[in-house]
């Protein structure tokens, strides 16, 4: 082989080269471009969707991995409730504060069943303020619509009020204290006072309530099981003071 075709070789070699390196950087930068992956089955336990900063906005998660409640960017193992062996999604806000989720869950009991799927929207640095909501032990089932009014106090106070009575040892002195705390205006920021509830009774009555304030209802329509409707007014104590019909 002569020198020419020696050198015509290398230099088609330095061409392919090149080559083989712009595709590549081609490549990485249209896969920086698009950042996309298809998958179309995928099996997991836990997702979290964030932004570019790494601050959490969303989870979708079994109930092993469902997040605790994170309030001023502390997490409080404090999960009770819709949330207790529930999978779901939970959102979280500009704050990096939970403000809502889904969270669903069933299973059979040695009587029959529980389950149980909610819906919920959080007042800001409060707890869940709008809920739809499904619970059903054995067949008695409660479903409907709830607004609820929540304390201006943020709910971080009395969470980190929570975590102290939690690791009291049980007793009359937890009891009491958990009683004081309650009746102090720091309690007033773990209390939920509904005041619409509209949906199903474990009764099987259909009813629209309506509460004050307190929580109080003052007037209830219903349609029972047998399909009479009826409208009640009540007073503050509860007590009905006017019937629709009245007999």
């Amino acid at each position: 082989m002569d020198a020419r075709t020696v050198r015509e070789l290398r230099q088609v070699r330095r061409l392919l080269i090149a080559a083989g390196i712009v595709s590549a950087i081609v490549a990485a930068s249209a896969f920086r471009q698009s950042q996309k992956t298809r998958f179309t089955e995928m099996d997991v336990e836990r997702i979290n969707v964030i932004e570019p900063d790494g601050k959490l906005r969303l989870t979708i998660s079994n109930a092993a991995r469902l997040p605790d409640p994170i309030i001023g960017g502390k997490s409080y193992p404090l999960r009770g409730g819709t949330g207790a062996g529930s999978g779901g999604i939970i959102f979280f806000n500009d704050e990096g504060n939970e403000n809502g989720g889904l969270a669903y869950a069933g299973h059979k009991t040695a009587t029959g069943y529980r389950a149980n799927g909610h819906v919920t929207f959080d007042q800001f640095d409060q707890d869940e303020t709008v809920s739809f909501g499904y619970t059903d032990v054995d067949g008695r089932a409660r479903a409907g619509f709830t607004i609820a009014d929540r304390s201006n106090i943020p709910i971080r106070i009395v969470a980190d009020s929570a975590m102290a009575f939690q690791a009291l040892p049980d007793g009359p002195e937890k009891t009491r204290r958990l009683q004081q705390l309650r009746d102090s205006p720091v309690g007033e920021a773990g209390k939920s006072m509904v005041r619409v509830f509209v949906g199903k009774t474990p009764d099987r009555s259909s009813v629209l309530m309506l509460a004050d304030p307190a929580g109080r209802v003052r007037l209830r329509l219903t349609v029972d099981s047998a399909g009479t409707p009826a409208m009640d007014f009540l007073d503050e104590t509860g007590r009905t003071v006017r019937r629709y019909p009245t007999t």
